[in-house]
């Protein structure tokens, strides 16, 4: 296998294995799947020339593609924030200061303690304008006193969410998305919605107090986790949103053993469709002209005579491989070995063609090219008496 193939293969496992991680927790992931074997199975129908049934499996596959489009978009926006959320130890952020994520923890258990509802956001790298409405501006420091008084029964912006960004509350009273999410549990109200409909558009924390229960909820992404002590609710606030503390060898880690079942599927995926598309002689051929090259003619030599400066190349594959790569660039290399003068009769060696996966040599024309090697001189024009090297 060339080094080009070896590199298409793991792009095709690479975006395999983006799609399935996409779709691995939300509703859409069955569509995902379904979609990707349509496709599959559009391909194979070309590989084995069975042209209504590409056409079935094609038109099938972009149907279900609209309608995964139509139906789900909240599903697809939450698998663009997972794939956001794979791809940010690449750029992490300064994050929040541990000093407001322990007021933040502790604001919410004095507030479940006093039975009284709470919303508090803490935002990380997305930006949270456009999915805010309404809301008073504050911009004032981040302290257990002052989220105590935001959420007092007499305070106009209680019923609203405080917005903690950049380790100062930016925002009081702000009005968040509900989920569209079905399937919640009948304990969660508005405010546990509003957290989640946040929280699965964004990469923000939201922390919701519940004023019947009295219980303190941390909602990130998909994920909602209950505690019951202030200190396991800034623990994980700072694992989430406070300054990185990287660990010697921890990211490779986490890269090298996370998501080893849907590596494994997507490796499989694409083993099959290599080995459908890529694999085995094909029913097309095509007749291509190559152009000869010649390397390591010996330093004082000029080529006078050359019997064929082209190669007809009969060439076999599947008709999609044979549309998707590039034949134009390919190119016989006859290698001289250092020849001395004279005439030589070199075989044209289909292995120095360097051919893409799934294309295999039926015939070449002609299999032999006769060169004459004749000295030159000091200004590269052969000696007098010789026929000139051909253009």
């Amino acid at each position: 296998m060339r080094w080009q193939g070896a590199v298409d293969f793991l792009v095709l496992a690479g975006a395999l294995y983006l799609v399935l991680l996409w779709g691995r927790e939300a509703r859409a992931l069955r569509a995902f799947v379904a979609i990707l074997a349509l496709r599959a199975g559009a391909l194979i129908g070309r590989r084995f020339d069975l042209p209504i049934t590409e056409w079935v499996l094609d038109t099938a596959s972009l149907l279900a593609l609209v309608l995964l489009l139509v139906v789900f978009q909240g599903e697809l926006r939450r698998a663009f924030k997972s794939l956001e959320a794979v791809l940010r130890p690449l750029w992490p952020g300064a994050g929040v200061a541990a000093a407001a994520l322990h007021a933040v923890g502790e604001a919410a258990f004095a507030l479940a303690a006093a039975k009284r509802g709470a919303l508090i956001v803490v935002g990380r790298a997305d930006p949270l304008e456009t999915l805010l409405a309404g809301g008073v501006p504050l911009g004032g420091e981040v302290s257990v006193e002052i989220l105590e008084a935001i959420f007092r029964k007499v305070s106009p912006v209680h019923d609203g969410a405080a917005i903690v960004v950049g380790g100062r509350i930016s925002r009081v009273g702000a009005v968040l998305p509900l989920t569209e999410r079905e399937g919640l549990p009948k304990r969660y109200g508005t405010r546990h919605r509003a957290a989640i409909g946040l929280a699965e558009r964004s990469d923000a924390l939201a922390v919701a107090v519940s004023e019947e229960r009295g219980t303190v909820t941390l909602f990130s992404g998909l994920d909602a986790r209950g505690f019951e002590r202030p200190e396991e609710l800034v623990r994980e606030l700072e694992r989430l949103a406070g300054p990185a503390k990287p660990r010697p060898g921890s990211s490779l880690r986490r890269a090298v053993t996370a998501d080893l079942g849907l590596r494994a599927a997507a490796v499989g995926l694409t083993l099959l469709i290599w080995g459908t598309l890529w694999l085995g002689s094909g029913t097309a051929v095509r007749t291509v002209i190559v152009p000869v090259e010649l390397s390591h003619v010996r330093d004082g030599l000029t080529v006078s005579r050359l019997s064929a400066a082209t190669v007809e190349v009969r060439l076999r594959g599947s008709a999609w491989v044979l549309e998707s790569v590039g034949t134009t660039r390919l190119v016989a290399r006859l290698d001289l070995g250092d020849r001395g003068e004279g005439t030589h009769d070199v075989a044209v060696d289909p292995g120095a063609l360097n051919l893409p996966s799934g294309l295999t040599i039926e015939g070449l024309s002609p299999e032999r090219v006769r060169i004459d090697l004749t000295p030159s001189s000091a200004n590269g024009r052969p000696r007098k008496g010789r026929e000139s090297p051909a253009p």
